[in-house]
């Protein structure tokens, strides 16, 4: 898939350049020389000196479509080297984000994008790729969040395309026009900037920032009255920017001075009036532009405003009610009085208008909103998650219940992640956030279920892997500390029965059941069990030295001192050596110690004499067969050797060295089939990597063709 996906990058940053046409007379000063820089850089491959310099030439000469074609070009050449030769496909997923912008969003000529849509499409491939290799999060709120990002390290132009991509959402729609409306005026393409802003105000006209904004821009290109009505409409639920105020207030001032009785500019002024806080004055222009216009909505929907913000809401709801006895489906009146209704804790009456508004204008999203928040104040948790379960969109859903949650109101919020998941099965972190739900109320079983779900959805999610390790840990700590208790209150067969009942067995719930059977004084199923902790721990120093006192207890002296030993082994410290001692002292022990005593000695015939002592009183004292065998190879006697070491595995599990003596003393003999088979044996049952694994394994390899002579 990787070098399939290289070779496309590759070829498209190529062979797909735009051509530069349309270019009357050579440029000259700073454009020219910015311009020129960059373009020796782009021969030169040096992508990113060129970038800068088209970056600058663009600074003086925005509309320039060369500069913009030169810097595309070098966007894509960069891309492709990102991904081709350092194999960075964040960074090439950004240059080919830059370059769609300057492609498709910075052109103010529709035609422009229009004779670069080949590209277009070449790019978005690429920048999809890129996002797949990288497992790139495409949904609306990670690319709101990718593009605050990129904002944030000044990367404007592959921050706009990301808002973009946010803003397809219903979510993000206002806001991300907006936020690329702020990053063209950065770019200094006002133009395009206002084009943004506008798209942001058809969302959501009720944007009282972004009006202004949209006004300011609007102003500084020259288009006067459009500017104007953005003002004014700005101004009529807003204080807005002193400085636009105080500029605006000069004139119309001198307009009004040429035409005192236009109701509008009356109008205007009292909206700047009231902005800038100075209420009476806003009143007395509201009322001369009232007399000179009696029929103006505009004018009595900010005497309406005024009154709102003087907490005089009979007042203001007189003006707004005006306002819908001329146009009963007026929605701005419906809106302000609404809220007027609502800041009065009318919050039923106001629900029921802003729901007027809604069937007039669906989409209006701050009579939406309002719905929302009166519906929040108004309903209990449980009831409100069930009306947005029916009428809220799946984001709404999820915020609001992971808002409980932080709140500490858990019952509330695992019905909320519940509904949620209902709808959208897609999102691991309500998986994640109901397991910690459920884990909070101590109900582990259904938090592990959960996010046993979440983990075959989303396999390689490392959050969801990582929390359900973290539960199944606490999960386990809660029934061992559980357990644990009921072996304090001596209720034994609780305890046991509670220990089995974690899974997998740990070393501890293995040492949890043994020393439970221990109390019982059932001494067999209790050494079974430290044997079971054992296996999952053999460096355990007191597993060995716990088996070995109660084999003593049951006066079985071999197997008491093999895990005796073990121990010792493990910890030369451990309490083991005096209870070894007194075993010892107990059947054929004494004598074997001293027979394997000679024989460290090199005393082979007295050692053989203590060994053949042992195997007449204790015919299955496999440590006594194999010190013999040891005997007899010293002897030169492979033959009696062998048979001991097979006695050896005949009477213990506990010598899989036997095996590779065995295999040795065949392999002498040249009985390759014995050896072979003895050799396999032993790499099965000796977990230990050392020499003699090595050299069974290589020696096995060898022997395997004459395994079946």
């Amino acid at each position: 898939m990787k070098k399939s996906f290289l070779r496309t990058v590759c070829c498209i940053a190529v062979s797909t350049i735009l051509v530069q046409g349309n270019v009357f007379g050579a440029v000259t000063g700073a454009f020219a020389e910015h311009y020129n820089a960059a373009q020796n850089y782009l021969m030169q491959n040096q992508y990113s000196s060129s970038i800068v310099e088209f970056r600058k030439a663009m600074r003086i000469n925005y509309l320039d479509n060369s500069a913009r074609v030169g810097i595309v070009n070098a966007y894509l050449a960069r891309a492709a080297y990102y991904a081709n030769t350092e194999k960075d496909y964040d960074k090439a997923a950004n240059d080919f984000r830059s370059a769609l912008f300057y492609l498709k969003m910075y052109p103010d000529n529709e035609q422009d994008i229009q004779n670069s849509i080949g590209m277009i499409q070449s790019a978005s491939g690429n920048l999809n790729q890129c996002l797949k290799v990288t497992g790139a999060d495409t949904t609306p709120s990670a690319r709101y969040k990718k593009a605050e990002e990129l904002r944030a390290v000044a990367n404007f132009s592959a921050a706009s395309y990301e808002f973009a991509k946010a803003a397809e959402s219903e979510k993000y729609g206002a806001d991300g026009n907006a936020q690329i409306g702020d990053l063209m005026k950065l770019l200094g393409n006002d133009k395009r900037a206002a084009d943004y802003y506008q798209k942001a105000l058809k969302i959501n006209p009720y944007d009282s920032v972004t009006k202004m904004k949209y006004a300011r821009t609007l102003d500084k290109i020259g288009q006067y009255d459009t500017a104007v009505s953005q003002y004014n409409d700005a101004l009529a639920n807003a204080k807005g920017d002193m400085e636009v105020l105080y500029a605006l207030e000069r004139i119309y001032l001198k307009k009004l001075a040429v035409t005192p009785n236009d109701a509008d500019l009356n109008a205007n002024i009292g909206a700047i009036k009231q902005a800038q806080g100075d209420l009476e004055s806003a009143l007395s222009y509201y009322g001369k532009a009232e007399r000179l216009n009696p029929n103006s909505t505009l004018t009595r929907l900010n005497v309406g405003t005024l009154y709102q913000q003087k907490k005089d809401y009979r007042r203001a709801i007189e003006a707004y009610d005006s306002v819908l006895t001329l146009e009963p489906s007026n929605t701005k009146a419906m809106y302000y009085k609404a809220s007027a209704l609502a800041e009065m804790g009318d919050k039923q009456t106001a629900l029921s208008m802003y729901k007027s508004v809604l069937t007039l204008e669906p989409q209006n999203i701050g009579a939406r909103d309002a719905v929302t928040e009166i519906l929040k104040d108004t309903m209990s948790p449980i009831e409100y998650i069930e009306y947005l379960t029916q009428n809220g969109t799946n984001a709404e859903l999820y915020d609001y219940t992971y808002k409980l949650h932080k709140e500490g109101k858990i019952d509330e919020a695992i019905r909320g992640y519940r509904a949620y998941l209902q709808k959208d099965q897609n999102k691991a972190d309500a998986y994640i956030n109901l397991g910690i739900c459920y884990a909070s109320k101590d109900d582990y079983g259904s938090a592990i279920t959960t996010l046993n779900v979440a983990k075959e959805k989303f396999p390689t999610n490392n959050t969801v892997l990582k929390t359900l390790k973290e539960m199944q840990g606490d999960y386990d700590s809660t029934r061992i500390s559980a357990a644990a208790a009921s072996y304090e209150a001596k209720d034994y067969k609780k305890a046991i029965k509670q220990y089995l009942d974690i899974t997998p067995a740990t070393e501890s719930t293995m040492l949890g059941v043994a020393a439970s059977y221990q109390a019982l004084n059932d001494y067999d199923n209790a050494i079974a069990y430290y044997k079971k902790a054992e296996a999952l721990n053999s460096k355990n120093a007191e597993i060995p030295y716990y088996i070995g006192y109660l084999y003593s207890e049951q006066r079985k002296w071999n197997d008491a001192e093999t895990y005796l030993k073990k121990a010792i082994a493990l910890n030369p410290e451990s309490e083991a050596k005096s209870l070894l001692s007194y075993v010892s002292q107990n059947g054929t022990l004494g004598v074997l110690n001293s027979g394997i005593e000679l024989f460290d000695k090199k005393d082979l015939t007295n050692a053989l004499a203590k060994f053949n002592e042992v195997i007449k009183k204790e015919y299955n004292n496999a440590y006594a067969y194999y010190y013999r065998a040891l005997i007899y190879d010293e002897q030169k006697q492979p033959k009696q050797a062998i048979a001991d070491y097979l006695n050896v595995l005949k009477y213990s599990k506990d010598f899989p060295i036997a095996n590779y003596m065995a295999a040795v003393d065949y392999d002498g003999l040249e009985n390759y089939k014995d050896a072979f088979k003895y050799y396999k044996k032993f790499i099965s049952e000796y977990s230990t990597d050392d020499e003699y694994l090595k050299y069974a394994k290589d020696r096995a390899k060898e022997l395997e063709p004459y395994a079946g002579g």
